[in-house]
């Protein structure tokens, strides 16, 4: 596949990583809580409808294309960060990347994660066969770079045995070949069972910490709030770009609430100065109003951490 990648020098991608993450160095300056708030597709997947996500689609939505998406998100919310979902590509084909980039360059907006990329069998299989996944992975990296997109978060996903040492042995080549991309990959607590805190940790100091987490407030909530807080503190030293800000999920009608306070004293007291990706998962039907919501309430949280505030 062939891609036009936007120039870019080593010195000025890590400048840049710096500078979209907001830095993470202790005593960095904190940018205002309007430019550190991302939104990703995942709550507005009825709007699309692509091979991935079609039992997703709503037909009483407006449809909508990836390329248009992140004019959605600056119209509706004011947002120009923006969190793509690679299922919610309707294609990798070059033609197709570059509507999309096009669509960014509309809306003046920017993209800093892909979330949720996915390896067939999963990256626990002790079978991983490089030679046939590796396409599909280096596709992803490549659509990154062209992006000029700074991280990938990939499931860890399958139904074999969880062992973190087959999952590092797998992901090596998928970080090297990221490294050699200047992309960070990052991993997301989304699947109790595969991706927990514990699991998560041990898979990014046998990476040698060369991975981190784009971790996720809520996700855990319907086991229990304090769970869920604790996965919170145990994923926040290796969270330094992105983070899912959600204050609970829906399952079967009912809504499992986190500790969403508490979760933005933790990230804000370790030192994260990264995006907030709102990632609305209430019961409610209406991702518009549920994103607004999260929008109010995590702007509230930063506004209260900021400096001169108690």
């Amino acid at each position: 596949m062939q891609l036009t990648f936007p120039s870019l020098s080593r010195r000025g991608f890590v400048g840049g990583l710096a500078a979209l993450s907001a830095g993470v160095m202790t005593g960095a300056p904190r940018p205002a809580p309007e430019r550190r708030l991302t939104c990703n597709s995942w709550p507005f997947r009825g709007y699309f409808d692509t091979p991935a996500m079609h039992r997703y689609r709503d037909p009483r939505l407006p449809l909508l294309e990836q390329a248009e998406f992140p004019r959605f998100l600056a119209d509706t919310f004011g947002i120009h960060a923006v969190e793509f979902l690679p299922q919610h590509f309707s294609s990798t084909s070059p033609a197709y990347v570059d509507a999309v980039r096009a669509g960014l360059a509309k809306a003046k907006s920017r993209v800093v994660n892909l979330m949720g990329a996915e390896v067939p069998g999963g990256l626990y299989n002790p079978h991983l066969n490089w030679d046939q996944v590796g396409p599909g992975v280096t596709r992803w990296l490549d659509i990154a770079v062209a992006l000029a997109c700074p991280s990938i978060t990939f499931a860890l996903g399958g139904s074999l045995p969880v062992d973190p040492a087959v999952a590092v042995r797998n992901l090596r080549p998928i970080v090297a070949a990221a490294r050699r991309r200047r992309v960070q990959v990052l991993f997301h607590n989304d699947d109790i069972r595969r991706e927990s805190a514990p699991q998560l940790r041990a898979i990014i100091r046998g990476l040698n910490g060369q991975a981190g987490t784009c971790l996720d407030f809520g996700n855990f909530a319907p086991r229990s709030a304090a769970y869920t807080l604790e996965t919170v503190r145990l994923l926040a030293p290796f969270c330094h770009h992105i983070c899912h800000a959600k204050d609970g999920i829906g399952e079967n009608g009912h809504f499992y609430a986190d500790d969403f306070p508490a979760s933005m004293r933790i990230m804000e007291g370790s030192g994260f100065r990264g995006f907030y990706s709102l990632e609305y998962e209430g019961t409610g039907g209406d991702a518009v109003a549920g994103v607004r919501q999260l929008l109010e309430k995590t702007e509230a949280a930063l506004q209260a951490r900021r400096p001169g505030r108690t």
